[in-house]
């Protein structure tokens, strides 16, 4: 959504049209699963995280400021939600045994995963699961969110330097896992 229809759109909730809240869910909840997911690496935390995060932005809707987009003040809300949502989890459970994350659905993330087969899907979220949080975070919000590095620092106070290294770390993290997952997979075929 452009920065106007943004504001269009956060002027028609205010004004009590519930359509105009269900346009902007809609619109963002692609991206905001997305990044609680790579937080969270649970399919079923990740769209609570968004959930919780969409409540919160229609609860707290009057005091966005439109200084900044509105999409970094909602990935802001999302990654607080999700990071909470994580250490309460670790702070609750008591893990017996290790349970692998939960698998996307083949239909989440449409505008991400448009033209990739299930295999792909897979070898990515394993090359995601691989990086370091910080790097799957910014990596996450550079690459699938499409915000900015300036963006990315005033979302998690990481430095503007420091958010690059990381997007660096990632790419080359991600590529290393590529090159080893892909290399099985040619091995096998062979």
């Amino acid at each position: 959504m452009s920065l106007q229809a943004d504001q269009t759109t956060i002027q028609a909730i205010l004004a009590g049209d519930m359509q105009a809240y269900t346009t902007l869910v809609n619109t963002y909840k692609d991206g905001a699963v997305m990044l609680a997911y790579n937080i969270l690496l649970n399919r079923e935390d990740a769209e609570e995280a968004a959930q919780d995060a969409f409540v919160s932005v229609y609860t707290s809707l009057h005091t966005f400021r439109a200084a900044s987009r509105f999409s970094t003040w909602l990935y802001r809300i999302v990654l607080n939600t999700a990071l909470n949502k994580k250490k309460i989890k670790k702070r609750v459970t008591a893990r017996l045994t290790e349970v692998p994350p939960g698998e996307l659905p083949a239909d989440f993330g449409s505008a991400y995963t448009t033209g990739i087969t299930a295999d792909q899907r897979k070898h990515i979220q394993q090359a995601m699961r691989a990086l370091n949080e910080r790097e799957r975070i910014c990596v996450t919000l550079y690459y699938l969110n499409e915000l900015s590095v300036e963006e990315i620092h005033e979302l998690t106070g990481i430095s503007r330097s420091n958010v690059k290294v990381l997007l660096h770390r990632g790419r080359k993290n991600l590529y290393q896992s590529f090159n080893i997952l892909f290399k099985e997979e040619v091995t096998d075929l062979i």
